[in-house]
């Protein structure tokens, strides 16, 4: 440290921290504890590559490796900011301006690089309610441009700048360091190796088959013309399956099953559909879309007697923090299922008594829209969390398993089957190490009263 005493280099380090946070807070008072040294600059630069190293790693996972691309982009705001720091010095004749804006840059670099470490571990280990999640991206974009406009204001201020100068200086380098953000922030310093098998091929996908095209509108006449009618005077069940992802078989196999398991223990053999994103089914299933689960809909409330019949309606895909059910299948462009959107369609179709299972991450933020006195509603997980087994190795997801394979096929009631499918996903999360799921269900409080004698009509006689 060329000579210098150990303890002074620290003060001189802790002092830089300080004028950051009072830069930070837009306080000219910074300037006063500011150290702006070469050495400094070096151990605030290895600092500040340090904190977004932490970032890339938590953000990445691992396995992964080194970028060594990703440090040279995160070494070109630094640059940017010693480039600031030259034409200070040449315009002011004050050499101990060449490493301050630099120097100060980094410091908030650092302290707000920990915030977003913060902010990323939260996300992952589900601390954050939803809606802090989705202000996640603006959140991040602030926290990038603050230090950039402390910088900007301080130097202002002690130098004197007139408010047009300023502006004109903020806007410049706003403009240069935007540019930078668009172009090159993407890129990081450690990347993850593991496969990334979330994304299909779009160019073997069996949807774009000339076959397949053509198929999938007599194939959604025929499932709908296939459904019978309820038969007046007796409680009748039906069943609507939707597969929402085509990328992972896990979703087809489990929607399968359940119908499977409707049409031979509960008896809705005839009155039950499904809907599947999946090349292996393109050419005898319907795919699922928002529109065809529209007309799904519809068709099984013109099958049914209103006033008796129930609809079991069970989803499995993938789910996001902001409680949107995904549906895809490349190439097509399919906008996912939405809580206001699924029920607007049910209020829409007229179906009064409903049982709806949603097998996806976040499910239960579904459970506010869908609430009413006649509806069930069973989630894999609560709103903020996710749920588990989305693998192509697996025939069902932790919940679906529980759920459909082992608690629908031997229980006799719904609460019954949810109730042990709940504890024993807990139990499996707790042996493999993951965050509690927490499935959840509702029943609606007229539903809560006639559920008994409609399930009479469906479990069989013990």
């Amino acid at each position: 440290m060329s000579g210098l005493p150990v303890s002074r280099f620290f003060r001189a380090l802790g002092g830089n921290f300080l004028a950051t946070l009072l830069m930070l807070g837009f306080r000219r008072s910074a300037l006063r504890w500011l150290s702006a040294t070469p050495m400094q600059f070096l151990v605030m630069l290895a600092l500040s590559l340090s904190a977004s190293f932490c970032f890339d790693f938590i953000n990445e996972g691992r396995p992964g490796e080194v970028q060594l691309l990703g440090f040279a982009v995160y070494l070109m705001p630094p640059f940017f900011m010693t480039v600031f720091g030259a034409w200070l010095c040449q315009r002011y004749g004050a050499w101990r301006l060449g490493f301050a804006p630099v120097v100060a840059w980094l410091g908030a670099d650092i302290l707000l690089g920990l915030v977003e470490l913060l902010l990323q571990l939260g996300g992952q280990k589900n601390w954050w309610p939803a809606r802090v999640l989705d202000w996640m991206p603006y959140l991040y974009s602030a926290l990038f441009f603050w230090p950039l406009a402390a910088v900007v204001t301080l130097f202002g201020r002690a130098l004197g700048w007139r408010w047009w100068q300023d502006s004109l200086i903020a806007a410049f380098m706003i403009a240069v360091f935007f540019a930078w953000f668009l172009g090159l922030s993407d890129q990081r310093m450690w990347a993850s190796t593991a496969p990334d098998d979330s994304q299909p091929d779009a160019a073997e996908s069996r949807l774009t088959d000339e076959e397949v095209f053509y198929a999938q509108p007599a194939l959604l006449a025929q499932a709908l013309a296939n459904l019978q009618p309820g038969q007046a005077g007796q409680v009748d069940w039906y069943f609507v399956g939707v597969a929402g992802d085509s990328y992972q078989n896990v979703f087809r196999h489990e929607v399968e099953a359940a119908r499977t398991l409707f049409d031979t223990r509960f008896g809705t053999s005839g009155r039950s559909l499904v809907l599947i994103n999946n090349d292996e089914t393109a050419l005898t299933q319907p795919i699922a879309t928002r529109t065809s689960l529209d007309r799904a809909l519809q068709a099984v409330a013109k099958k049914m007697n209103g006033d008796e019949d129930v609809l079991f309606l069970y989803l499995s895909s993938h789910g996001s923090a902001n409680h949107e059910f995904e549906l895809s299948y490349d190439p097509l462009q399919l906008d996912p299922i939405t809580p206001d959107w699924l029920r607007g369609e049910l209020d829409k179709a007229g179906i009064k008594h409903r049982v709806i299972a949603i097998s996806s991450c976040y499910s239960g933020g579904f459970i506010p829209a869908l609430s009413t006195p006649d509806t069930v509603v069973i989630t894999a997980s609560d709103a903020r969390h996710t749920s588990f087994g989305c693998s192509d190795d697996a025939d069902f997801t932790y919940f679906g398993r529980a759920f459909v394979d082992e608690a629908l096929a031997h229980e006799h009631s719904l609460k019954g089957a949810f109730e042990q499918a709940r504890a024993t996903v807990r139990e499996r999360e707790q042996a493999e190490g993951f965050d509690a799921s927490n499935p959840q269900m509702f029943v609606g409080s007229d539903m809560a009263a006639s559920l008994p004698a409609l399930e009479a009509h469906l479990f069989p006689a013990q």
